[in-house]
């Protein structure tokens, strides 16, 4: 199904749930588009995407909540993150194939230090950072075990690796939390599985995946990640592709002395439109929008409120 390909291969838009009190985020929606698919050709495709998440709505548990003002604590402001994933996806054959993913990263955070000020009270001190780089590759196999004319059902399973920095600074030479830095400094596994079914011009897909960290690098660890992704699409024309997915992301808390253990993990809940136009018969551009549904973070977190993508795709 031509349009499946590219419009699921499109879906990266940024996560709603922060991944710790200072709002590091990167996408937690679907974004294999090669699981999508009911008809897999041999082959390569590039997909480009880049997103955008301004993360400025501090929360607590499910509410939306204001500074605490606590001496000698710093209070979250914000974290815009411009992100770009470079995919590169191999079809061994019908039944194998294996995902390189990329990302580029570019940051930047703000927080207000609360200084003592000796008088019973606080002098606000602003502290910002901004950095860009390669984050955290991550590859991964699949294996296609069932499949008929209208259906598809695989497992997906991988490591994503430390190649991300974990010690960028800010002008004042002050490290950034490791929950903000590009990489988080672990090995990840990577296991999932997947069902897609078409008929017509509709059809659906479901998948979920478990990412865990083996090793713990400088004394921080971060959690497990648990997503399930439910979407269906409809081809309103021959080149015009409409979707919808529900995307679900539950995550722990990070562990280690330079985690914050109370400040981190949670669960959320997605609402992704999005639409994909064919240009070529081998290329596709998109855009996508993500909003919650439904959000709950263990401490204080920044969130955002919005998030979008847009990207090309093509194959070889």
């Amino acid at each position: 199904m031509r349009f499946l390909r590219a419009v699921f291969a499109a879906i990266s838009c940024a996560p709603l749930l922060a991944d710790a009190s200072c709002g590091s985020a990167f996408c937690n929606l679907n974004t294999d588009w090669d699981i999508q698919s009911v008809s897999v050709k041999q082959g390569v495709r590039l997909d480009l995407r880049a997103e955008y998440i301004k993360q400025d709505a501090l929360r607590h548990g499910t509410h939306q909540t204001q500074p605490a003002g606590v001496v000698d604590e710093h209070d979250e402001v914000r974290t815009i993150n411009r992100n770009y994933l470079a995919t590169v996806d191999w079809n061994i054959n019908e039944d194998w194939g294996i995902t390189f993913k990329l990302p580029f990263i570019s940051r930047s955070h703000e927080h207000i230090f609360n200084l003592d000020n000796g008088l019973g009270g606080v002098d606000p001190e602003l502290e910002q950072w901004n950095f860009s780089g390669i984050g955290d590759i991550q590859t991964t196999a699949r294996y296609r075990f069932y499949h008929d004319e209208r259906s598809n059902a695989g497992v997906r399973f991988g490591l994503k690796l430390p190649t991300g920095d974990i010690r960028e600074k800010n002008s004042a030479g002050e490290q950034a939390e490791r929950s903000l830095q590009p990489g988080t400094g672990s090995v990840d596994t990577i296991l999932g599985a997947y069902y897609n079914y078409h008929e017509g011009n509709i059809g659906w897909f479901a998948q979920g995946a478990w990412q865990q960290a083996i090793n713990e690098r400088d004394h921080f660890k971060p959690g497990y990640k648990v997503n399930a992704d439910l979407g269906v699409s409809y081809s309103a024309t021959p080149d015009l592709s409409l979707m919808l997915q529900l995307n679900l992301q539950h995550k722990s808390n990070d562990t280690g002395s330079n985690a914050e253990p109370t400040e981190s993990g949670g669960h959320s809940l997605g609402l992704s439109p999005g639409i994909s136009y064919r240009i070529t018969d081998n290329t596709h551009v998109y855009g996508f929008v993500q909003t919650p549904i439904y959000l709950f973070v263990r401490g204080t977190q920044l969130t955002s409120d919005w998030s979008a993508a847009v990207g090309v795709s093509t194959s070889f």
